[in-house]
C-alpha cells in the first residue's frame, strides 16, 4: 500500500513540474532527458508545496488532496499535449559509456545512505515536524503552532518547500511516514547530478566533461556522508540545487521561476535570491536588455512578502540566532571580522569535509581572472563568491554566546549550498585555455532559452 501512495505522490509531483517546465519552455527549444526530469522535480515539488500552503486557506483533509492533485493532472495533461521532443544527440563515446554507470551507483549509494539513516537533527525538528503536525490538522499547519514558545525550537519562521513536499507524500500514504519522507532527499541529489552534468556540459561544449564533474559531485564528502548532507534531511542540498538552476540558467523563465523559489526553500534562501537577482540585473545592464526583464524578479517578491506577511498573521515567533541588523551592532561587533576569517579559511582546509574542492575552486579562480571582460564570467564568479561573503557576515550579528560555535555548526552548510556552482566555475577552468579573444561563456538565452547546436552538445548563450 505504500508502494502505491509512494507511486502516487511522486507521479504528481513530476506531472506538475513537467506540465510547468513545458509551459515555460520556449518553443523551439530542447532540453535532454535528464534535464527534464530534473526540472520537473524542481518545479513539481515548488508547486505542490506552494498549493498546498495557499489552498489550506480555505479546504483541508481530502478536499484539499483533490484539489492539489486535480492541479497536478491538469498540468501532467498539458505538458504531455504539448511536450517537446528531447534533445538530439550523437552516438556516446566510451568514457560516457564508463561515466553513466557510474553516476548510477552513486546515486544509488546516496538512496541507500539515506534509508540505513534516521533524519537528521534540522530534518527531524526543523521540517518533517511540520509535515507531520499539518497532515494531523487536515494538510494545514495550525495556527497554535507559529506563537507556540514551546516549539519555537523548530523554527516556526521556515519556509515550507520540504516540510510540505513531506506532507503530500503524507496525504497520500495515508499516515506520517518517515521512511518514505526520507526518499525525497536523494530525490534532490538526482536532480542537482543532473544538472551539474548538463550546465557543465554546455560550458565546456563536451559531454563527457560534464559527466566527469557530476560524477565528482559524490566525492565531496560534506554533500555526501557528513551532516547535513544530502540523504540527511536538511534543506541546504535541495537549496543548492535550486540555486545552481537559477546560476545556470541566466536569464530565461526557468531563472524566474527558480528564483522564485529560493526563499521558499529556506531562510537562507533570502541571501541566495538577492545574489542570483544581482546576477540578473549584472546582466540586463551588461546585454542592455529591456526594463520589461525586470518581471522575473516578480514572482521572488510576491512570495517573500505572502510568507513575511502570513508570518505576521500568525504572530510566529523569531528566531533569537542573531542580533538586531543594525549599524550599532555592526560596530560593536566589526572586531569579529579576523577570527570569522580564520575560520572560513580553516574550513576551506578542512579536507575530510570538503576533500580538494575549494583548493581546486580557488585554482579555477584564478584562471577565471583574466577573462572578466566575459559577462558570464562576472556573473558566475558573483555567484560563487557572494553568498559566501554575506553569509559570513551574517556572524557578524550572531547572538551566541560564542559566535565561533555557531559558525562551527552551520559554515560547511552554508558553504554546500554553493557547491554545484562551485563546479561551474571549475569546468570553466578545465575546458578552456586562455585566448586572445576568449568566447562567451554560453547558457540559457531568456528571450527564447532555444538552444543551439554545437559540434556534440546544446549550447545556449548568456542572456
Amino acid at each position: 500500500m505504500n508502494a502505491i501512495g509512494l507511486f502516487g505522490a511522486f507521479a504528481t509531483l513530476f506531472a506538475a513540474g513537467y506540465g510547468l517546465l513545458v509551459l515555460l519552455i520556449h518553443r523551439s527549444a530542447r532540453l535532454s532527458l535528464a534535464e527534464q526530469i530534473a526540472f520537473s522535480w524542481l518545479f513539481g515539488t515548488g508547486a505542490v508545496s506552494l498549493l498546498l500552503w495557499a489552498f489550506g486557506f480555505f479546504a483541508d483533509g481530502l478536499l484539499l488532496q483533490g484539489l492539489v492533485s486535480f492541479v497536478c493532472i491538469s498540468l501532467g495533461m498539458v505538458g504531455w499535449n504539448l511536450k517537446k521532443p528531447s534533445q538530439i544527440r550523437s552516438k556516446a563515446r566510451w568514457f560516457e559509456v564508463v561515466l553513466t554507470p557510474v553516476i548510477a551507483i552513486e546515486i544509488a549509494i546516496v538512496f541507500y545512505l539515506s534509508f540505513v539513516h534516521t533524519l537528521g537533527w534540522d530534518g527531524l525538528l526543523n521540517w518533517e515536524i511540520k509535515a507531520r503536525y499539518a497532515f494531523a490538522n487536515g494538510g494545514v499547519l495550525p495556527a497554535a503552532y507559529f506563537s507556540d514558545t514551546g516549539r519555537a525550537f523548530s523554527h516556526p519562521e521556515y519556509p515550507l518547500a520540504i516540510p510540505f513536499t513531506e506532507l503530500w507524500l503524507y496525504l497520500w500514504l495515508g499516515e506520517p511516514n518517515q521512511f518514505c519522507a526520507k526518499t525525497i532527499f536523494p530525490a534532490f541529489y538526482v536532480a542537482g547530478t543532473f544538472l551539474v552534468a548538463a550546465f557543465t556540459a554546455r560550458l565546456s561544449r563536451r559531454t563527457w566533461l560534464g559527466l566527469l564533474m557530476a560524477a565528482l559531485l559524490f566525492f565531496v564528502p560534506q554533500i555526501t556522508v557528513e551532516v547535513g548532507c544530502a540523504s540527511a534531511g536538511y534543506a541546504d542540498f535541495p537549496l543548492s540545487v535550486f540555486y545552481l538552476a537559477a546560476a545556470g540558467c541566466l536569464f530565461c523563465a526557468f531563472y524566474a521561476a527558480c528564483l522564485a523559489l529560493l526563499p521558499w526553500v529556506k531562510r537562507d534562501g533570502l541571501i541566495l535570491w538577492i545574489v542570483a537577482a544581482a546576477c540578473g540585473v549584472f546582466v540586463i545592464l551588461w546585454r542592455r536588455k529591456s526594463p520589461l526583464s525586470l518581471v522575473a524578479f516578480l514572482p521572488g517578491i510576491v512570495i517573500i512578502c505572502a510568507w513575511r506577511l502570513y508570518l505576521n498573521a500568525m504572530h510566529a515567533l523569531q528566531a533569537v540566532d542573531f542580533l538586531p541588523f543594525n549599524l550599532k551592532t555592526f560596530r560593536t561587533h566589526v572586531d569579529r571580522a579576523t577570527p570569522l576569517l580564520s575560520a572560513l579559511l580553516a574550513e576551506f582546509c578542512n579536507l575530510p569535509t570538503w576533500s580538494l574542492f575549494w583548493f581546486i575552486v580557488a585554482v579555477a579562480f584564478l584562471y577565471a581572472l583574466p577573462r572578466m571582460r566575459d559577462p558570464g564570467v562576472v556573473a558566475l564568479l558573483l555567484a560563487l563568491i557572494a553568498p559566501i561573503v554575506l553569509y559570513l557576515s551574517l556572524y557578524l550579528f550572531s547572538s551566541w554566546p560564542n559566535y565561533l560555535d555557531h559558525v562551527g555548526l552551520s559554515i560547511s552548510r552554508l558553504l554546500m549550498q554553493v557547491v554545484p556552482v562551485g563546479f561551474l566555475l571549475i569546468v570553466l577552468a578545465v575546458s578552456r585555455r586562455p585566448q586572445k579573444h576568449p568566447h562567451r561563456v554560453q547558457m540559457l538565452n531568456r528571450a527564447t532559452c532555444a538552444i543551439a547546436r554545437s559540434e556534440r552538445t546544446a549550447v545556449v548563450e548568456l542572456a
